[in-house]
């Protein structure tokens, strides 16, 4: 009884310590040399000029807000201009990272870089639409795309544009027109298309803010 015991406790002792090491390398933040957290994402907002919120580039759910009042360092050759749309990279210092979205504190820039794509509003859009020879890309899904949809639009789900897009049109050179809801998903659709080599992109948000026709309603 005593050797059963014996052996029970040590195989409860050895699932503890395992599960104790999964739960500290699940929450590990990976940092640099220097202690530093680096980032790479999309400035969504430039706030009062004290703050930029960025969304990560790779995980479109997670989204940083990063104190820049102690002075903005930029390393050598780095734009320093940070404007709207603008893929940065930068080392921070993670101030809390359980807030939405996480708190940093610029350590520095170390990449600036404007979108390859072009972002106009629903004006402009409509007035490319009316010159003729465009693709319009809806990217919400099929639910949200049968509720309504801006005329003569081809419906590829945000999840499938990397796969599917080629069987709208292959001419790299084709002029491309996206929208989705709210101008979320129609950004990370226009990155994706550029970086597949289509070289004219336009971003024109979302279709709650198209004043114009609408079908399927």
């Amino acid at each position: 009884m005593r050797k059963q015991f014996l052996i029970i406790s040590i195989m409860l002792a050895i699932v503890l310590v395992v599960s104790g090491c999964k739960t500290n390398t699940a929450t590990e933040t990976p940092t640099n040399e220097n202690g530093a957290t680096g980032i790479t994402g999309r400035i969504i907002e430039i706030v009062d000029g004290e703050h930029i919120i960025i969304r990560n580039e790779e995980d479109t759910s997670i989204y940083f807000k990063i104190d820049i009042r102690k002075g903005l360092t930029v390393t050598s050759g780095v734009d320093s201009n940070l404007n709207p749309d603008n893929v940065i990279t930068a080392d921070v210092k993670m101030l809390n990272a359980n807030t939405i979205p996480r708190e940093t504190e610029l350590i520095s820039i170390t990449g600036n870089n404007a979108p390859d794509y072009r972002i106009i509003n629903a004006e402009q859009a409509l007035a490319i639409m009316v010159e003729g020879d465009v693709l319009v890309i809806d990217v919400r899904t099929r639910t949200e795309f049968e509720s309504g949809y801006i005329p003569e639009a081809y419906n590829v789900p945000l999840d499938q544009i990397e796969k599917s897009f080629k069987n709208v049109t292959e001419n790299k050179d084709d002029t491309i027109l996206i929208y989705c809801r709210s101008g979320n998903r129609s950004k990370v659709a226009a990155r994706i298309l550029t970086e597949m080599g289509y070289t004219n992109v336009y971003d024109f948000g979302g279709i709650v803010n198209w004043p114009y026709d609408i079908e399927g309603q």
